[in-house]
């Protein structure tokens, strides 16, 4: 209730005074400075929240009504009263000045200190990014220099550095790594590295059917688990029919081989977005009534034309999968 107050009342209540005042007593004292202390509230305030990147930060705009109309009350009370001659209400005024240029200089502040910690994540991240560049030349250099023993010595590797961020990140987009070290590294609470293990290629279905059931946010992995040749039909199925947290999963659905086909089927029926049904006419299971959905949605709206490579597509595939199908 209260805070339901802060983030409506108290704003009614500023617009109802300063219509009183300008209105019906047709006393504008004061009005202009608190205009002017509410739009520069208001601007700092959303000037430090855009500095953010969290994705979260949009809800601190639910508060900028409430951060303007302090700024407001503090500015009026500071125009109407600074040249009083009752001596409280003019010292009243200029802490009220005081006020209202601290509550500018927190947003100014918050806003700076926001853009500083960017910058230094922005400067460690390059420097990952580099180290894992680095570690990726190495492990290809190294693979290429044992012949045959490229499983072996990946692993050796991988169980050397186990807490080496940089290294795990550039050696688990191999296809060497052992199902067992991958499955191990499901493991780890870094959702980075257990997330490049969810995409290894290697990854044994038990190992992804436990991360989907095993993470506390699964919602990460979705993207990777609906592309997964390994994830299991009855994980896909799930996936598939749960609420959407995560939204654009249908391409990795329509790509994969291990989809069910009744899955391939509805995305064939409902989805007519030209990436999607690329990646249908791509993917090894489908099938000549999949096919047949195929064709009606590319003669919708903007997939209607002859030279679309989905189009193309669809001629070379008709052959091989509908041949009885007359053309």
């Amino acid at each position: 209730m209260i805070f339901l107050l802060a983030l409506i009342g108290v704003p009614l209540a500023y617009l109802v005074v300063l219509a009183r005042l300008a209105l019906i007593k047709r006393d504008p004292r004061g009005i202009g400075w608190s205009l002017l202390f509410f739009a520069a509230a208001v601007t700092t305030g959303v000037w430090a929240i855009t500095q953010s990147r969290s994705s979260t930060a949009g809800i601190g705009f639910l508060g900028i009504p409430f951060m303007g109309t302090l700024g407001g009350f503090f500015g009026l009370a500071f125009g109407r009263y600074k040249t009083s001659t009752e001596p409280a209400q003019r010292v009243g005024a200029w802490v009220a000045l005081v006020a209202a240029l601290v509550l500018v200089s927190f947003n100014i502040g918050g806003g700076v200190q926001t853009r500083q910690k960017n910058a230094v994540r922005d400067d460690q991240q390059a420097l990952h990014s580099a180290e894992i560049a680095r570690d990726r030349e190495l492990i290809d250099a190294a693979l290429k220099e044992n012949p045959g023993r490229q499983r072996a010595w990946l692993d050796s590797s991988i169980r050397s550095r186990m807490t080496d961020r940089a290294f795990l990140l550039a050696a688990l987009p191999h296809d060497s790594i052992s199902p067992e070290i991958l499955d191990s590294l499901a493991n780890s609470p870094d959702l980075g590295i257990a997330l490049e293990t969810v995409r290894n290629p290697g990854t044994r279905s038990e190992t992804l059917e436990r991360v989907y059931r095993g993470k506390t946010y699964p919602d990460y992995f979705f993207q990777a688990l609906a592309a997964h040749p390994n994830t299991p039909p009855a994980i896909l199925r799930e996936l598939y029919q749960r609420p959407r947290t995560i939204t654009g999963l249908d391409i990795w659905f329509a790509g994969n081989p291990s989809t069910p086909h009744e899955i391939l089927d509805q995305i064939a029926r409902t989805n007519t977005d030209r990436s999607v049904l690329g990646a249908l006419l791509e993917n090894p299971a489908i099938t000549c009534p999949i096919l047949t959905q195929v064709a009606v949605n590319l003669m919708k709206g903007q997939n209607r034309d002859a030279e679309d490579s989905n189009v193309m597509r669809l001629n070379e595939l008709l052959p091989s999968k509908c041949p009885n199908t007359t053309q």
